[in-house]
């Protein structure tokens, strides 16, 4: 992998990153049972710490696109679960919530912790993990750390995700 596609795969990831932070951050402070609106803020806040780490990654060469040409949603099925999972505010997926008001919160709720640790999660960790197997240790040592610890820190939301979705029933 070249430092360009290199450059454009980790953009895409970040993208994502962001795109969670700041979808899953509005959605937050809505959300009931309160176990699910701090879960979601955590989760929010996790999607930004790692799209920082992300950043730190992407080059600033000349001749080489800037940070945020190479941040761009992928068109793929990550972009896809992204959509499915997270709408942007106000969409179909749910009714009532960019007003601030919906017949069952709980439900909206705990739906959206199910699609984010059973849908989106996984596609992202899959995206991530292949960004490792795509990696040289050799060349790429701090991309192998960065994204070794980005993968952690997912897998550890996840598994909260998974368990409160779980409690909920």
């Amino acid at each position: 992998m070249n430092l360009l596609e290199s450059s454009r795969h980790l953009g895409a990831l970040r993208a994502v990153e962001l795109t969670c932070f700041r979808r899953l951050g509005e959605r937050a402070p809505r959300l009931a049972p309160p176990s699910c609106a701090r879960w979601a803020a955590a989760a929010s806040l996790a999607h930004a710490w790692r799209a920082s780490l992300l950043e730190d990654l992407l080059p600033l060469s000349p001749g080489l696109p800037g940070p945020a040409e190479l941040t761009v949603l992928p068109e793929d099925l990550l972009g896809d679960e992204l959509a499915r999972a997270l709408p942007e505010q106000g969409d179909d997926a749910f009714p009532g919530m960019a007003a601030g008001f919906c017949d069952s919160p709980s439900d909206n709720a705990s739906q959206l912790v199910a699609d984010l640790a059973g849908g989106l999660y996984p596609v992202l960790l899959a995206r991530y993990r292949l960004r490792l197997q795509l990696s040289s240790p050799a060349a790429d040592g701090a991309v192998v750390r960065t994204i070794g610890r980005a993968v952690a820190d997912l897998e550890a939301v996840q598994a909260e995700g998974v368990a409160l979705s779980s409690r909920l029933g």
